[in-house]
This record gives C-alpha cells, structure tokens and sequence, in this order.
C-alpha cells in the first residue's frame, strides 16, 4: 500500500512540474476519433498530456511532440493507456501528422484516428506592465 501511495505521490508532483515548466509551450488542438466512432477535441501544451475515457472507463493519454519551428506542421502524437489500479500506464504507439492534414490512424489496440487542426502560440503571461 505504502508503495502506490509513494507513486501517486511522485506522479502528482512530477505532472505539477510539468504544469509549471509548460506554460510557455505551443498549445496543440488534437481531434481524436475514438474507437466507438465518436469525435473528441483535446487540448494540450506542446509535451503535455490530455486525455480520454472510453466508455468502458478506459483512460487514454495523448502527448503531442512538436518536430520543427514556427508554425509547427510536424507533430507527433504519442498515445498511453493510462495506470490502473492493476497496471502502469503503457505507450501503445505514435503517430506522425501534418497540421491541418486528414486524421492519420494510429496503429494501436484499440485504434484511434487522430487529427492536428490547430497550434496555438504560447499564452501570453498577464500581470506586469513595464
């Protein structure tokens, strides 16, 4: 017990570091067709996470890379099948897309299409005015 409560907790700050550090990173607009034929829009900084819950309670994670410079056309988009009680959280593949191209279909089990229709620059910070 003390073992999953250690991981949780590493895993928590590990994702809030990610938070942090990220708020500076492009922000990736997936459209990820499901298994089940239905179409969700997933936001996510550039090496962040966003995921997706079948209805099975399946939880999907989907990690966009960026792979070039302004105004990121290369985007690889790697997809996990998130920890369970009973098993880690597992990559089950990648995929490359072109920004703006058709959905690319993953070849994972289950498969997902999945679609790059926007990036975004970074959210400007607001604040200070000098």
């Amino acid at each position: 017990m003390f073992l999953k409560g250690a991981l949780l907790a590493s895993f928590i700050v590990l994702a809030g570091m990610l938070a942090g550090a990220q708020s500076s990173a492009p922000v990736v607009t997936m459209s990820v067709t499901l298994p089940d034929g239905r179409t969700q829009d997933l936001t996510a900084p550039e090496s962040g996470f966003a995921t997706v819950s079948l209805k099975d309670g399946t939880e999907y994670g989907f990690r966009p890379t960026i792979q070039d410079s302004t105004p990121w056309n290369r985007i690889v988009v790697t997809i996990f099948k998130m920890a369970t009680t009973n098993a880690p959280t597992q990559t089950l593949g990648e995929v490359e897309i072109k920004r703006g191209a058709s959905a690319v279909e993953a070849k994972t089990n289950p498969s997902f299409k999945v679609a790059v229709p926007k990036v975004s620059p970074p959210a400007t910070q607001t604040g200070s005015t000098s």
